[in-house]
């Protein structure tokens, strides 16, 4: 299997198994996967200019980053949200048991395929740790805003005093002034 189409899989098929998740935890979970994107890309180019790791071979339009990042990492984010959010002890050992394999499974792989070239694997580990530390705490973040805006949400029921009709017994002077 070439190179490229180990990549764009890497890319198309996560977002595919989002179809076996409900709509509403897609829309629920999806902020933390985007959230998962954009550190990605940062620990990619911290990784990158500290001389870490280097990025042999990217598709076409995703110039520098690896696919991994737009399609593994932030859907990957979002069904451990989706199974662990709430149970906090389950979330910190699937994220230990999935940045374990990532970090000396995963990238190794890809570095020998010659996609990568990598040599900081415990840093890896540790940055990947973190973001889903990071990522946990935004998506109860997240949750209490939701939360907030339902209980001080708008009631259909108010209107603005102009949009009132007036009494019978009373009348408009405002077109005499």
């Amino acid at each position: 299997m070439s190179n490229q189409v180990l990549l764009w899989g890497l890319f198309l098929i996560p977002w595919l198994t989002l179809i076996f998740m409900p709509r509403e935890d897609v829309k629920r979970y999806m902020p933390a996967g985007l959230l998962s994107t954009v550190l990605c890309i940062i620990t990619t180019e911290i990784g990158i200019a500290n001389g870490w790791w280097y990025i042999r071979e990217t598709t076409y339009p995703l110039a520098l980053m690896p696919t991994y990042t737009y399609g593994l990492f932030p859907v990957v984010t979002m069904w451990t949200l989706k199974y662990c959010y709430r149970r906090f002890q389950y979330f910190l050992v699937s994220e230990l048991f999935l940045n374990t394999l990532f970090a000396t499974i995963y990238v190794p792989w890809i570095a020998r395929r010659g996609i990568k070239d990598f040599d900081a694997s415990l840093i890896l580990f540790f940055f990947a740790w973190a973001m889903g530390l990071i990522l946990y705490g935004y998506q109860m973040w997240q949750e209490g805003i939701f939360a907030r805006s339902e209980r001080t949400g708008f009631s259909q029921e108010l209107q603005p005093a102009a949009a009132k009709p007036l009494p019978q017994n009373q009348r408009d002077d405002s077109d005499k002034k």
